[in-house]
């Protein structure tokens, strides 16, 4: 059966999979520590230590350790908010205690597929038939973050370095599970946010949310243009998305050893992962890895997260072997060309390249096969019965007040020079007019970012600069996140999924002097990843590096535990309802239902927000119909001496419009009288010669006739 699964799996993903080529370099051993060894007298666990666990998987054995989550208001099995009635009029006979100490396993990088370095490089990732090095492989130390710019993050601790190492070989995956003898628990599977540019699961651990009974998978995929170079065709590109197909698969195969049930996988991505998730909800190579999708401040139907124009992708590809000094002629020469430069000279070309056309020059592009179409498209497709949706699966989508916020985070020198202060009128035109120029909006750019400036201008005081960054981060909000994510859910909803919506507004340490974030910040694009994993209750050796030393409220707790509660529910039930409050509506495309998640708005655990409806409608509309319809029209802000020849050259046009058309009218017309001429002269020439030859012929015989007497 395990041959014929292994034969499915094969038959399934050979499309994507690379020969292994002899002699390419692969990863480097792994080392076992036997002096400092636990000892034992199972022949297993002869080297094992007092919190190793060892696991044995189909392509070798793989040792984690037991860590504990401490301090916790539930336990593996059991939620407290399972306890609570609603009139409180029932008490638990068994309630839980307060505060429980809990025991999760966690095995870290461990490779899912071939190092992609080499001749592996710029490909679709290979399949792992057996774990590297020496058995059993040590899977408790962070694996490399994929090769990235990582100056290019946008974060508040620009002076910080980056706390991880990266690497081209980088196809890892953490697991965190609260008990490995235990089968059938629901698995959640992240795939981490960065724009496709930056980015790791290390910045992620799983140690708290896997403590709700949970296994919990994150990993790592290729970025930028190790994960994207493509020539626009069907034969390039998108290996950051086939490489997170293959840790589907791979949780598929493996994850049943973990404790995990293979059919209860719930795909989680933020931001670029949260595109991942509803591309591989319309893939059909993914179809039937997960039974649920969540999209958290991401949707694939941006305009800002693909490349739809196969040329545009092709472009992008020359032109970074341009500043590689890569001249060739020939495009496949030109890709074997970049193949030989080193993982540096291809970040910092990419630092030095123009933009030109969105956001970012590596991006999941259209390629008609992973991505059949583009999304819209396709979804109009399946509303239509043209198409099959691939993954019509519950689907949870939503996003964070001040999401934009990540814009201007992305100025490293507007950190530098103003700690991010400096956001001023003249600041919020420059950057609407590049988002102008390079969303393709070349017929009408000007009115378009006049309409852009005029709705997000403070009006009342349009030099105020605490509105105008206000104001500014609003305007990013809805343009890469509340616009596209509404209209995703609109689509998922009519296509056939069931479709919950949130908007995150809870506020961390609100009114307390421990509060992390700078004040012109409220609801950050990371914050509602910072309750979901649990970062209040985590303790400071588990903690990523720049929150060590943050004092978390208790309502910055309780935030967290309702949040998790909502994922758990989702991960086991596919209803993000919790047991104390079951008035969440699903979206419909008709009426656009959300739950506004702000904690602080309760004194109790019993309610995690207020059930609303249409979400910043005049700004979805703003985004989704009016700044599409306004590039059909001519412009009117084009400066006066300008806007006169524009003019001048419109009329000139017109006319010469319809002088063309008075003559292809009169080419028409004599064309048709010459066919009429044509049609009627042949009969009137063939009567004449005819009447003229029996004439001729009438004369010759009486002539005859007279000299033979024609008696």
């Amino acid at each position: 059966m395990d041959g014929l699964k292994a034969l499915i799996w094969v038959a399934t993903v050979g499309c994507f999979a690379v020969d292994r080529q002899d002699g390419e370099p692969t990863r480097p051993t792994n080392s076992w520590d036997e002096e400092n060894a636990w000892f034992s007298g199972s022949k297993h666990s002869a080297q094992l230590r007092k919190n190793d666990v060892l696991i044995r998987l189909s392509i070798g054995d793989l040792v984690g350790e037991k860590v504990t989550v401490n301090s916790v208001p539930w336990t593996s099995d059991r939620d407290p908010m399972e306890q609570i009635r609603k009139d409180w009029s029932y008490f638990e006979p068994d309630p839980i205690p307060s505060l429980n100490n809990i025991t999760v396993v966690t095995f870290l990088g461990i490779p899912y597929a071939e190092p992609p370095v080499s001749q592996r490089r710029f490909k679709p990732p290979q399949i792992l038939t057996e774990l590297p090095g020496k058995q059993p492989f040590l899977a408790i130390q962070h694996p490399p973050s994929c090769a990235q710019d990582v100056e290019a993050r946008p974060t508040l601790f620009i002076n910080d370095p980056y706390p991880f190492h990266i690497s081209e070989d980088c196809l890892y995956l953490n697991i965190f599970t609260p008990d490995t003898s235990r089968d059938g628990r629901p698995v959640i599977v992240f795939f981490h946010g960065g724009n496709f540019q930056t980015g790791s699961s290390n910045e992620w651990p799983g140690h708290v949310l896997s403590s709700r009974g949970i296994v919990v998978v994150t990993v790592n995929y290729r970025l930028g243009a190790f994960g994207f170079l493509s020539f626009g065709d069907a034969n390039t590109g998108n290996y950051g998305l086939q490489d997170q197909r293959t840790a589907l698969q791979f949780v598929q195969d493996h994850i049943a050893s973990f404790g995990g049930d293979p059919r209860q996988v719930t795909i989680v991505g933020h931001d670029a992962g949260a595109v991942s998730v509803g591309l591989h909800m319309l893939s059909p190579f993914s179809k039937n890895l997960f039974r649920a999708g969540v999209a958290m401040s991401g949707a694939e139907v941006s305009y800002h997260s693909t490349i739809g124009k196969s040329v545009l992708a092709f472009n992008n590809t020359v032109k970074l072997g341009r500043y590689l000094g890569c001249t060739q002629s020939e495009a496949k020469h030109i890709w074997d060309c970049i193949l030989t430069r080193s993982t540096n000279d291809i970040i910092q070309a990419i630092q030095t390249i123009p933009v030109e056309y969105n956001r970012y020059l590596f991006l999941p592009h259209i390629d008609g096969r992973f991505i059949p179409a583009h999304p819209v498209f396709l979804f109009n497709s399946i509303s239509t019965g043209i198409s099959n949706y691939p993954s019509a699966v519950p689907y949870l989508t939503g996003f964070n007040k001040e999401d934009g916020s990540e814009v201007i985070l992305e100025n490293r020198l507007l950190g530098e020079f103003s700690d991010f202060v400096l956001v001023d009128h003249e600041y919020l035109k420059n950057y609407v007019l590049e988002y102008a120029f390079r969303h393709n909006y070349t017929t009408n750019r000007e009115a378009i970012m006049e309409a852009i400036v005029d709705r997000y201008t403070y009006w009342p005081d349009a030099s105020d600069e605490h509105a105008i960054r206000s104001e500014f981060i609003h305007m990013a909000t809805d343009a890469y996140y509340v616009a596209p994510v509404s209209l995703s859910a609109h689509l998922h909803s009519a296509a056939g999924s069931r479709v919950f919506m949130y908007v995150n507004n809870y506020e961390f340490g609100r009114g307390s002097s421990s509060r992390f974030l700078p004040n012109w910040m409220s609801v950050c694009h990371d914050c509602d990843l910072y309750l979901l994993f649990g970062f209040p209750f985590m303790s400071k050796n588990l903690l990523p590096k720049h929150f060590k030393n943050i004092s978390w409220t208790d309502g910055d707790r309780n935030a967290s535990q309702l949040l998790t509660s909502i994922f758990r529910q989702f991960a086991m039930y596919m209803n993000p309802n919790i047991p104390t409050d079951s008035s969440w509506l699903a979206f419909e495309p008709r009426r656009h239902w959300y739950l506004n998640f702000n904690y602080s708005l309760y004194s109790d655990l019993t309610k995690p927000g207020t059930l609303e409806r249409d979400y910043r409608w005049e700004s979805v509309s703003f985004w989704n119909i009016y700044i599409p319809s306004l590039v059909q029209y001519m412009t009117t802000t084009f400066p006066s001496l300008e806007a006169k020849i524009r003019k001048e050259l419109v009329t000139y046009q017109m006319a010469l419009g319809i002088v063309v058309c008075i003559l292809f009218v009169i080419l028409v017309l004599m064309c048709l009288f010459a066919y009429l001429l044509f049609e009627r002269n042949p009969k009137r020439i063939a009567k004449e010669l005819n009447h003229r030859r029996l004439i001729r012929d009438a004369d010759h015989f009486s002539r005859q006739c007279s000299q033979e007497s024609c008696l």
